[in-house]
């Protein structure tokens, strides 16, 4: 093992260059020292792409006075701020599924990082540094890219899976004992609830379960917790995963990939739950190459997945990370999880929805998706929908069951409108 290379952020960050490729550690271990360091030395620098998914600073690389210097490309985007750098073309919004991503990184991938920026817990006895909160595509980025800055923070938990580097695999160190990053957990709705109360009646004993990240996964996993023999097979750690172990309605007995552990690929919530975590060997990271793998997700029997869109059209179709054209998300794992439940013996994905929009001016049950709205999901990977007013099963079913299953649990206020552009586009013969 050789000794560690702590050295100051400035001096880390001199050894970037131009034309250099970074890849930002993710979510909850979002490097925010060392990017806020290569903003500040952006000057003698051109060229240099940042790639990252969800990053929870502030994406100074995205500044106007940063174009010039930065160009940055992202899957998945979360905030205003990066939001706006994407409509404003001050960063590139790059389709892809989550599972894919660490392939981005190989040889002949399309993007070969000369850097990844990251945090880790300080090394263990072993020379051994946890890289915590996120194993995702921040770890296969660290082992591909040519070298590695490491923020290096001993409030962060140290966490357990495949989702460690070693001091070997460090080229520079940084001393970064900062606050670890929190997100609050989302005010649950009535209408959340009346949607969690449909899913949970498709989730029974021994189920196998991802979730993602909102009001109504929250919803849902609280009404779980008289369940018996759960198992978590995820994408997200969330603060209401915690929750539902601490019940006592998880064991992950029945599963089949890691069975009695929770596994993720990253996680982000409260320090409550950080703590949790911390030296917890029954929750195991690891990369979204295995997670969200949909033939590793299929291994699982009675898988149930958990996810949500913003618009639905009558064929089933799914856009779930842009409003009114504007990119607002990203795909994320949604497909992936889509696939994978429906590679499992017994398997089922849910797709939640709000059925309206805008304080119920808008459905959110359309006849065709909104003009610059793309497809997320198609129409062959969807299962069941919920809203507050049902569950559509739509696999299985022909373009006109599917049609009328989701105008039924459409809102009322627009559930003629919508029958009619069904019985129309169908050739359904029907009085209104």
């Amino acid at each position: 093992m050789k000794k560690c290379n702590y050295v100051s952020i400035t001096e880390a960050i001199s050894h970037v260059k131009s034309n250099d490729k970074i890849v930002l550690g993710h979510g909850a271990v979002s490097p925010i020292l060392l990017l806020e360091e290569l903003y500040r030395q952006r000057e003698r620098l051109f060229g240099v792409k940042i790639f990252h998914l969800i990053y929870l600073g502030d994406p100074v690389h995205t500044r106007p006075d940063a174009q010039a210097h930065f160009q940055t490309r992202a899957p998945f985007i979360t905030g205003g701020a990066m939001r706006d750098a994407v409509a404003d073309n001050r960063a590139e919004f790059v389709p892809m599924h989550f599972h894919i991503i660490p392939y981005h990184f190989l040889p002949g991938g399309g993007y070969e990082p000369d850097w990844a920026f990251i945090q880790v817990t300080p090394p263990d006895a072993n020379g051994r540094c946890s890289l915590s909160l996120a194993s995702d595509y921040t770890l296969p980025a660290a082992r591909a890219a040519k070298r590695v800055i490491a923020m290096v923070n001993p409030n962060l938990p140290y966490v357990y899976g495949d989702n460690f580097l070693s001091v070997d695999e460090i080229d520079f160190m940084v001393e970064a004992p900062m606050e670890n990053l929190t997100i609050a957990s989302s005010p649950i709705t009535e209408t959340d609830q009346k949607i969690a109360e449909y899913c949970t009646s498709l989730i029974g004993d021994g189920a196998c379960i991802q979730v993602g990240i909102g009001s109504v996964p929250e919803a849902v996993l609280s009404k779980l917790h008289d369940r018996k023999d759960l198992g978590i097979h995820t994408e997200l750690m969330t603060d209401a995963i915690m929750n539902l172990i601490k019940s006592g309605a998880v064991n992950g007995s029945k599963k089949g990939v890691l069975p009695n552990k929770v596994l993720t690929a990253f996680a982000m919530g409260s320090q409550e739950m950080y703590d949790f975590m911390h030296n917890n060997d029954d929750i195991l990271l690891y990369p979204v190459d295995f997670t969200n793998n949909p033939f590793e997700v299929g291994k699982n029997e009675n898988f149930v997945s958990i996810n949500s869109t913003i618009e639905v059209d009558l064929y089933g179709q799914l856009c779930s990370e842009k409003v009114n054209g504007r990119q607002y998300s990203g795909t994320g794992g949604q497909v992936d999880f889509l696939r994978g439940a429906r590679y499992s013996r017994g398997g089922k994905s849910i797709i939640t929805v709000h059925s309206t929009a805008k304080n119920g001016t808008i459905s959110r049950i359309v006849p065709s998706l909104s003009a610059g709205n793309n497809v997320t999901s198609g129409r062959t990977d969807v299962d069941y929908i919920v809203t507050e007013h049902g569950i559509a099963h739509l696999f299985g079913k022909s373009e006109r069951e599917r049609a009328l299953a989701l105008c039924a649990i459409a809102d009322p206020r627009f559930r003629e409108e919508l029958e009619k552009e069904a019985y129309t586009r169908f050739n359904i013969k029907k009085i209104f």
